[in-house]
């Protein structure tokens, strides 16, 4: 019992520490897209998808969107063998939760729906197009600490569903392959 009441109150403390650090980024990102970004910038910069677009224009004006947007590579990890599992859903939610996503409203039903319809090569440029933005905003210490961050609940999920049969952690080499492009994209 005492072992449980430990176990719980740190992970307290590990959500409490990600919220507040979350909480200071997300004012820094969402000053990334209040700069006049528009529908033909948007499109200059390569995404075509009107549907993309659309959410990148919602995720300038909700900060709760771009919470969810920022772990847009986490679905990616998880798909990165070609199919999702259970185990890697409640990684990526879990995820979601200690950076201070609610368990119900709009982000989490995003992030949700990115899980089930898994990556796609439109979501992907969005999302360079976002760290190439996080490059220029950030101080080298905030970008260093949303990159190590993002990598750490990369590699959870990744480990989620990894191994023999979920008993030996192993990251497959296409997840490991994600882990390592997200790094370089946010170096």
């Amino acid at each position: 019992m005492c072992s449980d009441a430990f176990q719980t109150r740190g992970q307290s403390f590990e959500e409490g520490y990600f919220r507040n650090k979350d909480a200071e980024l997300v004012d820094k990102l969402r000053a990334v897209f209040k700069t006049n970004v528009d529908r033909e910038h948007l499109r200059a910069a390569g995404i075509q998808d009107e549907a993309v677009i659309d959410r990148l224009l919602q995720i300038s004006l909700k900060g709760e969107m771009l919470a969810a947007f920022k772990l847009y590579p986490l679905v990616e990890v998880a798909w990165a063998d070609g199919s999702i599992d259970k185990r890697e859903v409640e990684a990526v939610l879990a995820a979601a939760v200690k950076v201070g996503i609610p368990q119900t409203g709009e982000a989490i039903t995003g992030l949700k729906e990115w899980l089930n319809r898994g990556p796609n090569e439109n979501s992907r440029a969005a999302w360079r197009m976002f760290a190439g933005e996080l490059r220029k905003s950030l101080s080298p210490k905030e970008l260093a600490e949303f990159r190590d961050d993002l990598v750490k609940f990369a590699k959870e999920v990744a480990n989620s569903s990894g191994g023999l049969m979920g008993l030996v952690m192993k990251v497959d080499v296409r997840e490991q392959r994600v882990i390592d492009t997200l790094q370089r994209l946010l170096s």
